[in-house]
């Protein structure tokens, strides 16, 4: 949806209403020329920013469907706008944005600071300063990944679906279709209930990050499993387990991995 013309393109992606309609109303009382879209969910802002190329986005932290960083994650370094995070949960951003020094709106935010934030990302259009952003959203989101934050992990969201992107294009597997995932080189392999192989460009720590541990659980390097679609679990001897999956196909687990597996499957 298009409220206004104008040259700079700005794209509000926020799950509540009244969250985006605060924006709004704050940008059309600016005397900022813009076009302005909106997003209701992480699906969509990926959507959008894929057709529109937005030059400045407001992104929600905690969307009903993916984090705002789970957006980001999906995007190459070019499809990166300059973006000011909006979010209510101070414990779960304020600490990463503050390490790598970038803009966020902490709800309910006054209309002056919400300004000065605009006026900044303005300010970075204006002095061609996209690319240092870009390399800013790399490093906040390696700082995450990283586990070096302070953010408090209850706060967490997993992912009800993965976000992958063909071409131009974003599809979305079913996290309660996986039955197992293995890695291949800088890769992740999908393995789904209907047969389908899809192919994610992420590491499996990463990946794990996203999926539900009462779910899924890692049982080596290379290998995920999800736990309801196991058929049997193998006592090799020597202390060794492998796994059998309801499609008949079979894992080793690895040492490592080996007594939280046993512990969540209930096996002392």
């Amino acid at each position: 949806m298009i409220i206004n013309s104008g040259k700079i393109k700005i794209l509000v992606a926020d799950d509540e209403a009244l969250a985006r309609q605060r924006v709004l109303k704050f940008l059309n009382e600016s005397d900022i020329g813009f076009d302005v879209y909106e997003a209701t969910n992480g699906k969509e802002a990926l959507h959008q920013i894929s057709q529109v190329n937005p030059d400045i986005l407001f992104l929600d932290i905690k969307m009903t469907d993916m984090t705002g960083f789970d957006v980001l994650r999906q995007l190459s370094n070019e499809e990166i706008p300059i973006v000011i995070f909006v979010t209510a949960f101070d414990s779960f951003a304020v600490k990463a944005f503050e390490v790598q020094a970038i803009d966020f709106l902490l709800k309910p935010y006054k209309k002056e600071r919400f300004t000065e934030s605009l006026e900044r990302a303005v300010t970075q259009l204006e002095l061609n300063s996209r690319k240092i952003f870009q390399h800013k959203v790399t490093k906040l989101i390696e700082f995450l990944n990283d586990g070096k934050s302070d953010l408090n992990p209850d706060d967490r969201s997993f992912a009800d679906s993965i976000v992958l992107k063909r071409n131009k294009k974003y599809y979305f597997v079913k996290v309660n279709e996986i039955k197992y995932i293995r890695s291949s080189a800088y890769y992740a392999e999908m393995f789904t209930l209907n047969g389908e192989k899809h192919v994610h460009r992420i590491s499996m720590s990463h990946l794990g990050k996203q999926l539900d541990p009462q779910l899924f659980s890692r049982i080596s390097r290379s290998t995920i499993v999800a736990m309801s679609k196991i058929k049997e679990i193998v006592s090799e001897g020597q202390g060794d387990y492998s796994v059998i999956m309801n499609d008949g196909e079979g894992f080793q687990i690895s040492k490592k991995y080996k007594i939280d597996f046993l512990r969540k499957m209930g096996i002392r």
